[in-house]
C-alpha cells in the first residue's frame, strides 16, 4: 500500500516556497476517523465503508488540509474535508434522493459514493466504496452534481458505461497527481476544469489515466 506522505511533503516544499496555499488542522483523533465511517446519512438506504490505509495516513497529519494555486486570475483548490463537512458534503452534494430516473423504471443512486474532498462550486473527489480492493483501498472518481457518477439502482451497473474505468485506483494515486498537479511549473490543463462538469467528461475520456495530456 503506497501512503503519500512524500506528497505531503512536496506541497509544504511549494506552500514554503510561496507557490501556493496549503492550510492544515492538526491531526486526525481517532473519533474522527470513526465518525467520518459512521455518521453518513443517505436520503434512502444505507453506506457502510472503511476509511482506506492510504487515506488514513494523511488524516494522521491532518484532519483538514487546503490547498489553494493562485495563476494569473484563477484560482484553484482542493480541501480535504473534516468529519463534519464531509457529512454535510454527501448530503449536499453527492447523495442522490430517491426515486431520481433519467428513463422510466430506472431509478439512479449515487450511494456507492463517500465524497472525502471539496474540488470547488458542485464538484467532490469521492471514493466508490463498492469496489474496495484487497488492501483497504477504494478507487476514486471525479463526481460534480450536474453530472454525477451514478448507478441504476436495481442491479449496480454504470448509469455511464465510461465509468466503469475510475479516475484513480487509489486515495495515494489522486493524492500524488493534484500535488504533482498543484506543484507543476506548468499546471495540466484539466486543473482550469476543476470544479465544472466539463471535468467528469474529461475523466469519462481518460484524462486522468493518460497523465492529463487531453
Amino acid at each position: 500500500m503506497a501512503v503519500p506522505l512524500d506528497a505531503l511533503l512536496e506541497l509544504r516544499r511549494a506552500a514554503s516556497e510561496g507557490l501556493l496555499e496549503l492550510d492544515g488542522a492538526g491531526p486526525a483523533s481517532s473519533e474522527a476517523v470513526r465518525a467520518r465511517e459512521t455518521l453518513l446519512e443517505p436520503h434512502f438506504g444505507s453506506v457502510a465503508w472503511s476509511v482506506p490505509p492510504s487515506y488514513r495516513a494523511v488524516l494522521a497529519e491532518h484532519n483538514r488540509l487546503r490547498c489553494c494555486r493562485e495563476d494569473d486570475d484563477s484560482e484553484r483548490e482542493f480541501v480535504l474535508v473534516d468529519e463534519k463537512e464531509l457529512v454535510e458534503l454527501n448530503a449536499e452534494l453527492v447523495h442522490m434522493p430517491e426515486g431520481v430516473a433519467r428513463e422510466p423504471g430506472r431509478d439512479l443512486s449515487t450511494n456507492h459514493l463517500v465524497g472525502f474532498a471539496e474540488a470547488g462550486y458542485e464538484a467532490v473527489w469521492c471514493f466508490d466504496v463498492s469496489q474496495p480492493g484487497a488492501d483497504g483501498e477504494y478507487p476514486v472518481y471525479y463526481h460534480h452534481q450536474d453530472e454525477p457518477r451514478a448507478r441504476y439502482l436495481a442491479d449496480g451497473a454504470w448509469e455511464e458505461e465510461a465509468d466503469a474505468a475510475p479516475d484513480f485506483p487509489s486515495f495515494a494515486a489522486w493524492f500524488e497527481a493534484m500535488a504533482a498537479a498543484f506543484t507543476a511549473e506548468q499546471p495540466p490543463a484539466w486543473l482550469d476544469e476543476m470544479g465544472t462538469p466539463a471535468l467528469v467528461w474529461l475523466a469519462r475520456d481518460g484524462v486522468f489515466r493518460s497523465g492529463g495530456e487531453h
